[in-house]
């Protein structure tokens, strides 16, 4: 069964004439890292809080359709039962950071779970040994970096031992070091067998760990495919305004000129393999 399923989901918010989500249909497997990319305004973050239930409980508006997570109505289900099936961390990590310090931080939604001591402890020690942040425990999240913010708030989901980890835009107010740690730490956690939903604009680094891409705009998925698949759709992508790595532009460039290029490079290291047959 799948861990999350959408059928025909259409929510439009209170006061809007158009829906932000059109007849939206998917599923994710356990295990699956899925990237979501489209240009502003495509309704990927809407999309992210329909699956994290505070689309309609929180967020008001008209709602049809049905969404579960792992069997459970994501429209009826409490939003603190959910959480602990799909972790949210969205992009402005200041906005989600309350307490004075870092322990505090990560502690205080394990603690309104009235979690036994030992297991707070636990799962405060590996949420910040994933994130490599131990060291870091008693400061105070304003003087952190953008990058370590941003894992705090990764760490907080993460200790509530969510089965999905969904990302939304969680690298776009950083600068590119704190981007990389964000990356990174995503690029460790699908290694681990986590499920990973990351909405995202840098489609070079989604190209390194994504399994799948989900191409929305105007509420609508436009496609739903394979990374390699959808990357290789330089002219459509353009024409939404995302542009694929430069690698797989300059791949795309040369096969219009007639050069046999196959598989389709969507990495530099890929890349470098296939334009060294060349030489």
């Amino acid at each position: 069964m799948p861990l999350i399923e959408l059928q025909d989901i259409t929510f439009t918010y209170r006061g809007a004439k158009n829906p932000a989500l059109k007849e939206i249909s998917l599923s994710i497997e356990p295990g699956e890292f899925v990237g979501i990319i489209g240009p502003t305004g495509a309704g990927k973050s809407t999309l992210c809080w329909v699956i994290s239930g505070v689309i309609p409980q929180i967020i008001r508006g008209k709602y049809k359709g049905k969404a579960t997570v792992k069997g459970l109505p994501a429209n009826k289900t409490p939003v603190a039962d959910i959480s602990q099936i799909i972790g949210l961390v969205q992009q402005d990590a200041e906005a989600q950071l309350l307490m004075t310090d870092i322990e505090k931080e990560i502690a205080f939604p394990l603690e309104n779970l009235r979690l036994a001591p030992e297991e707070i402890d636990r799962r405060l020690n590996e949420a910040l040994d994933l994130v490599n942040l131990r060291s870091e425990r008693f400061r105070h999240p304003f003087y952190l970096s953008g990058g370590q913010k941003q894992r705090v708030a990764v760490a907080a989901a993460l200790a509530m031992e969510p089965e999905v980890l969904v990302l939304d835009e969680a690298t776009s107010e950083l600068d590119p070091i704190g981007a990389e740690e964000v990356h990174n730490l995503a690029a460790s956690l699908k290694n681990k067998g986590k499920t990973i939903l990351m909405v995202e604009h840098n489609i070079d680094e989604l190209a390194k760990v994504a399994d799948r891409i989900i191409v929305m705009d105007q509420g609508a998925i436009l496609m739903d495919a394979p990374i390699r698949e959808v990357l290789s759709k330089v002219d459509f992508l353009q024409s939404l305004g995302i542009y694929p790595p430069q690698v797989t532009q300059t791949a795309y460039a040369l096969q219009k000129m007639g050069v046999e290029i196959d598989p389709m490079p969507i990495t530099m290291e890929e890349g470098l393999e296939a334009f060294g047959r060349f030489n």
